[in-house]
């Protein structure tokens, strides 16, 4: 009877653990999901490379070129094409909005934050880490801003993020008996879908960062010629070779822009054009707290003494790939603010790994963590409010949202939390912390749809199609490139110096009709009208008289030439 009676005990333990792990995973997905999709496309496309990209996904759609991407009408080869067919097959399905432009990367973001729950949970068995390192990387500001605009640098994240959970899993057999093959296979799969998500450096980095992790562990010399399967290797070979190979017949210029310009050149900062920024080598280093924004005191966490990470190879495993890729990227000549989030994933579960055990040991600690975390958060909002009164104008959109109501609601949100902290299980801090982002991100989505005019050239679009559509600007094509997308017109460069469309220019036979002197769009008939940013407008107002502005914007203007 004792017996009996203790099995069913057990059992009852049992389903009430597994109740509150499944509500915590519950809570935790629909932060997720909230984080990831709302407001998607309720904010026009940005310009820059959002503009430029989701342009020439569209021209795909159009055009039926899925070989060679082009922008504004000339070839564009920076970077290989799988988020420009996806994001083309997104618009054909759900049309041509920004909801649609924007989906490949959000899907790109959810997807990782499912394989890292999953490979927590059930290959590591870890069943807190799992969710919390998704929540933790979906809403992380920074990531979550990323995964919100169309790039390629989500989706090479995505992939080469799920390949060498797949190398990892293969390696150290954690998968069903018989299935390591295929675990295998997946690896190579999604390298090779990393590599046309951006390019060969997906090679370059899980290759380094595999190799770091054997030397760690120690092992022999036929380990390493282990991973290398030769159906591993043709699978990989036939993913990426055909765009490759049909590109470099189809495009004289293809094979030195693409491999050599684009890949080694721009490592050596030796890239022409030279339009990317470069930094000192603790350039990442610096910015690896604000990737993590709000979740940065958290990182204390990891330099904590006494707690134990995990046992076994996953500890250095994680390790090597973080470091490999920072040290890649900081010794790269050739840097943006974004490229390294392809290595946030490894330290996000570092993170949630030792936020589990330290929940288990030292709850005080993290609730004190929180509470600090979240008080900082009112401090912000105080300081852009603080900013605003005292008459920064590129705060304006951000001031209109950031109200004393809205901070007073904010501050008893927060204490409310805070006051929660000792009351509820420790493990719940997480999403009670994640929770910020149904304040935060409305805000932050609100403020970006109300500064349209600054971000996007969506409203110039709109004034344009009133008079045909067609335009040129002035110069900064890059500056301007939404326009693209939103006239779904070529539009002429008048005294271009726009360097994403240089090879285009250079090696497009029709470039003299697409490329244009000032002289030359003066004597147009008829004119066409011809956008351009304000900074610009009085000097070129002054060098040519017969000029008239047709419609002022916030940054830039409408001109036209006078009758």
């Amino acid at each position: 009877m004792e017996s009996g009676a203790g099995r069913i005990t057990c059992g009852v333990w049992c389903y009430a653990i597994g109740y509150m792990i499944m509500a915590y995973r519950t809570s935790c997905w629909f932060l997720i999901l909230f984080a990831c999709f709302y407001g998607l496309g309720s904010y026009p496309l940005l310009d820059h490379n959002e503009g430029m990209y989701a342009a020439i996904a569209k021209d795909m759609l159009k055009s039926g070129d899925f070989i060679i991407p082009h922008l504004n009408g000339v070839s564009y080869i920076e970077k290989p094409p799988l988020l420009y067919w996806l994001t083309a097959a997104a618009l054909f399905l759900f049309g041509e909005n920004e909801w649609a432009a924007r989906l490949v990367p959000a899907l790109a973001l959810l997807l990782t934050a499912w394989k890292l729950d999953r490979f927590l949970t059930r290959a590591i068995g870890a069943p807190i880490a799992g969710p919390t390192a998704a929540l933790i990387f979906v809403t992380s500001l920074p990531l979550l801003a990323m995964a919100r605009m169309v790039m390629c640098d989500m989706l090479m994240t995505c992939f080469l993020s799920v390949a060498l959970i797949f190398f990892y899993e293969w390696f150290e057999k954690l998968h069903p008996r018989g299935q390591g093959n295929r675990y295998l296979m997946g690896f190579y799969f999604c390298l090779a879908l990393a590599v046309m998500a951006k390019g060969f450096v997906a090679v370059i980095l899980a290759g380094g960062a595999i190799a770091t992790f054997l030397v760690w562990q120690r092992c022999p010399g036929r380990g390493w010629l282990e991973p290398l399967s030769p159906i591993g290797i043709l699978l990989f070979l036939c993913v990426i070779a055909p765009w490759h190979i049909a590109a470099t017949l189809k495009e004289p210029g293809f094979a030195y822009f693409y491999f050599i310009n684009e890949h080694v050149l721009r490592f050596l900062n030796m890239r022409q054009p030279h339009d990317y920024y470069t930094g000192h080598a603790w350039y990442y280093l610096v910015r690896i707290p604000g990737y993590l924004i709000p979740w940065t005191l958290f990182l204390l966490l990891l330099v904590k003494k006494n707690v134990a990470l995990t046992s076994g190879s996953l500890r250095p495993f994680l390790w090597s790939w973080f470091l490999c890729f920072l040290v890649f990227f900081s010794a790269s000549g050739g840097k943006a603010n974004y490229y390294m989030i392809a290595g946030m994933p490894p330290l996000v579960m570092l993170l949630a790994l030792q936020l589990e055990r330290v929940l288990a040991t030292d709850p005080r600690f993290v609730r004190g963590l929180a509470a600090i975390a979240l008080i900082l958060i009112i401090s912000a909002l105080e300081l852009v409010k603080f900013s605003c009164h005292e008459g920064r104008g590129d705060l304006f959109p951000i001031c209109q949202i950031v109200s004393w109501p809205v901070i007073g609601c904010a501050a008893c949100y927060i204490f409310a939390v805070i006051l929660l902290f000792k009351r509820l299980p420790p493990r719940w801090i997480v999403p009670l912390f994640g929770a910020q982002m149904l304040l935060l991100l409305p805000l932050l989505i609100s403020g970006t749809a109300m500064a349209g005019e600054r971000i996007s050239q969506k409203p110039v679009a709109e004034f344009l199609k009133t008079s045909g559509g067609h335009a040129a600007v002035y110069q900064e094509f890059e500056e301007l490139s939404a326009l693209a997308f939103y006239l779904d017109k070529p539009l002429v460069v008048v005294d271009s110096r726009s360097s994403d469309l240089l090879y285009g220019q250079q090696h497009f036979d029709g470039a003299h009709s697409q490329f244009i002197t000032m002289a030359e769009w003066m004597k147009q008939t008829p004119p066409l009208p011809m956008v351009i940013l304000n900074k610009r407008l009085a000097s070129v107002m002054t060098a040519n008289h017969n000029l008239c502005v047709m419609q002022k914007f916030d940054r830039v203007s409408v001109i036209k030439r006078c009758k």
